[in-house]
């Protein structure tokens, strides 16, 4: 018997049973659909979160605690609680503006254009990152790209294309397991097609029927030696929050 014959036979049998059940498993997946549900794990109406940005620049690591109440896709506010530097600062955003108030400086300004952009207090994420929170179906139109295992996970590897050309990402790439619908590692590109962030969803934990990431790790990839990890400490969904968390008179309170 030839033994390398064998071998080879084996190996192209195994390869187009792979294909086939591979092909067959990508046919089964709406895309559109699988965000949708996607959706339906993460965004809430309303929500609190309470957290910890754990921001590593390469040379110390700080960490900066918050509360954050979000209502929709379009108003959310934010106070910061330590580090003692921080304390005090606060961002409320109506629509599409963003303000910001540092008692240091005991003023509120405007963060609006190009500064969304930039670094928000030296992390990883942007004041459009930390601000974010709309469905990405809505915004998105989702096409499957391929199947691709990630850290142990059969993943739908989703390509994400803006309907708007004012949104900040144009394309995203999300890595989700179709089976519990939670996304696993997300790639969001500029409008050249440059990568700019990567970000990293862990420590899922079910909350009121949905299955929700309590570490979120960002990493800007226009950056050298830098990580921000987002810890979520507490999460309630659908509360009432007051009227009052959403007007520009909060900031000096």
């Amino acid at each position: 018997m030839n033994v390398n014959k064998y071998i080879q036979g084996f190996l192209l049998f195994a390869f187009l049973v792979f294909a086939f059940t591979n092909s067959g498993y990508a046919e089964e997946i709406n895309a559109q659909k699988l965000l949708e549900q996607l959706d339906d794990n993460l965004w809430a109406n309303k929500k609190f979160i309470s957290g910890r940005l754990i921001i590593d620049n390469g040379r110390k690591i700080r960490t900066l605690t918050q509360d954050s109440w979000m209502e929709g896709a379009t108003r959310s506010y934010s106070h910061y609680k330590s580090p003692a530097r921080e304390k005090g600062t606060k961002m409320l955003k109506i629509g599409g503006k963003l303000w910001m108030y540092t008692p240091r400086t005991d003023r509120k300004i405007l963060i609006a254009g190009h500064l969304l952009r930039q670094s928000m207090m030296g992390s990883d994420l942007s004041y459009e990152d930390m601000m974010e929170d709309h469905k990405l179906s809505h915004a998105y139109a989702a096409t499957l790209e391929r199947i691709e295992e990630f850290e142990g996970v059969r993943c739908a590897v989703l390509y994400l294309v803006a309907h708007d050309k004012k949104t900040t990402y144009q394309t995203r790439k999300a890595w989700v397991n179709p089976i519990n619908k939670i996304v696993l590692k997300e790639e969001r590109f500029a409008k050249s097609g440059k990568i700019l962030k990567r970000i990293l969803y862990r420590d899922y934990k079910e909350i009121e029927d949905r299955l929700f990431p309590h570490t979120m790790i960002f990493k800007d990839l226009l950056k050298e030696n830098t990580q921000t990890t987002y810890k979520f400490d507490v999460i309630e969904f659908d509360i009432e929050i007051p009227a009052r968390y959403f007007s520009q008179s909060i900031l000096k309170r």
